[in-house]
């Protein structure tokens, strides 16, 4: 039985509508940045390779939304925690790992950095990769 073609044009429709419909749930589950729920950033502390990337994305939405800018050392660790010691990034004041860089090969980190300024608040944030 061939179809007309204006069964074909609907079934590519539907097709189309199938694609779009993944492409957008893949983005909303392992891209998309989150909300700061405390459970979550404290959970992945020492989950270096979590697929959800929950912590980077944490971070992605601080950034985007410009929540640490302004708030002191201690809201900063009151939130987020005390930044553990590392070695990397000395040139910020506030270093926190989010895990296992985001991408297809997963070789570096990527951290949340903060830079406080000379009054002691937050004057720059950054997610960056070693």
């Amino acid at each position: 039985m061939t179809r007309s073609p204006i069964q074909k044009r609907s079934l590519a429709k539907w097709i189309m509508a199938a694609v779009v419909a993944l492409f957008v749930s893949r983005y909303a589950v392992y891209s998309a940045p989150l909300p700061f729920v405390a459970s979550w950033w404290n959970a992945n502390n020492s989950e270096w390779d979590d697929p959800l990337h929950k912590r980077a994305r944490i971070a992605d939405r601080l950034i985007s939304r410009q929540v640490l800018i302004g708030k002191t050392k201690l809201e900063i660790t009151q939130m987020l925690g005390d930044p553990p010691l590392t070695g990397y990034f000395r040139d910020w004041d506030m270093v926190y790992n989010l895990g296992a860089e985001r991408g297809f090969f997963s070789i570096d980190s990527e951290w949340l950095v903060v830079r406080l300024g000379s009054s002691g608040s937050a004057t720059e944030a950054a997610i960056v990769r070693d």
